[in-house]
């Protein structure tokens, strides 16, 4: 139709193979490897592999696609699809940096369209399509989690900060997103664009900026059974029951009520009596997980010290603390009312 853009996701390169895909990605391989022993299954380290491809290329060129389900064992329709679905994939090459704005509600009533329109104007460009110097490209986004302080502006993969000039180049630090005062405007958004604008004059074939928090740690241990993992599948009895705690010992006379708090999976509860100072202990009640309170009986003078053990099928859980109690005269009864 005349007038209308094409699709960017259409425009493909013309000079890009698979072949070529797999030389250049080779490099890549031991965070491949890392990936593939951190997930049971191969399938599951697809969207991690393209985000591999869009940090080598930049963006996602469908061939990269074929290769990424080739690494991940799945169908290239497959991979395409979850191309598709997530938004932070780019299919179609991007300026050097990369300036997103939210148009979720949030940021919609915080002004966002103001922020967008305004941009345009100062790009020369809509949003979804890039400056001819090629230095910034300009999209619409769904939530940054930037809320609080929005309309929620990121540049590349940092939200941006209020004093664009006291940061190096390319350097887009975070750490005023708490800031309650802070919410980006129109004058904002122009210097930071003159910031770029100059950085780009400064290193003139400087590349965008990836991997904000970082990459892969390698050579972990992995998900048990996985391809290269080396970690092993824990036993089912590998963490016992938790003990019993709020152990408490109530006399009454002769009477002792004891009380505690055990997890309600325990298999059994056993309480333990001691007569001699905690020498040794022996069995006072075996009940169940329900029951949390049992009940002692001692001579006026006699100590006793209580503890209580959670019991699984197998093993127990360590003794609970312990309490003690001695044995006392019972009350003596209440005098009664004089007669008038």
């Amino acid at each position: 139709m005349s007038g209308c853009h094409p699709n960017p996701a259409t425009v493909q390169p013309t000079d890009l193979t698979l072949e070529q895909v797999r030389t250049r990605m080779r490099a890549y391989q031991p965070r491949i490897d890392e990936l593939w022993r951190r997930y049971p299954t191969k399938r599951a380290v697809l969207l991690q592999v393209l985000w591999l491809v869009q940090k080598e290329f930049g963006w996602v060129p469908r061939v990269t696609i074929e290769w990424a389900a080739e690494t991940a064992g799945t169908t290239a329709v497959h991979a395409f699809s979850v191309v598709e679905f997530y938004t932070m994939y780019r299919q179609w090459p991007t300026g050097r940096h990369l300036v997103q704005v939210c148009q979720t509600m949030c940021c919609h009533i915080q002004g966002s369209e103001n922020l967008i329109a305004h941009l345009e104007h100062s790009l020369g460009i809509h949003a979804g399509e890039t400056t001819k110097d090629g230095l910034f490209t300009l999209v619409r986004v769904e939530c940054l989690a930037l809320c609080g302080t929005g309309p929620g502006v990121m540049i590349d993969d940092q939200a941006i900060g209020p004093e664009p000039h006291t940061l190096g180049v390319g350097d887009l630090r975070e750490g005023w997103t708490d800031r309650e005062d802070f919410h980006p405007d129109s004058a904002l958004l122009d210097r930071w664009l003159e910031f770029l604008r100059q950085g780009a004059k400064v290193t003139p074939n400087g590349a965008q900026q990836h991997d904000a928090i970082g990459d892969l740690v390698l050579n972990t241990k992995g998900h048990p059974g996985a391809t290269g993992a080396s970690a092993a599948v824990l036993p089912a009895d590998y963490a016992p029951v938790c003990p019993a705690l709020k152990v408490a010992a109530k006399v009454d006379g002769g009477k002792v009520a004891l009380t505690w708090v055990n997890d309600p999976g325990a298999a059994k509860v056993v309480v333990e009596r001691s007569l001699d100072g905690g020498a040794s202990w022996a069995e006072l009640a075996a009940l169940t997980a329900r029951d949390q309170k049992a009940a002692d009986t001692l001579t006026v003078g006699q100590t006793a010290q209580y503890r209580v053990l959670a019991h699984e099928k197998a093993r127990a859980a360590r003794p609970s603390a312990v309490v003690s109690a001695t044995g006392q005269n019972p009350p003596a009864p209440a005098a009664e009312p004089a007669k008038v």
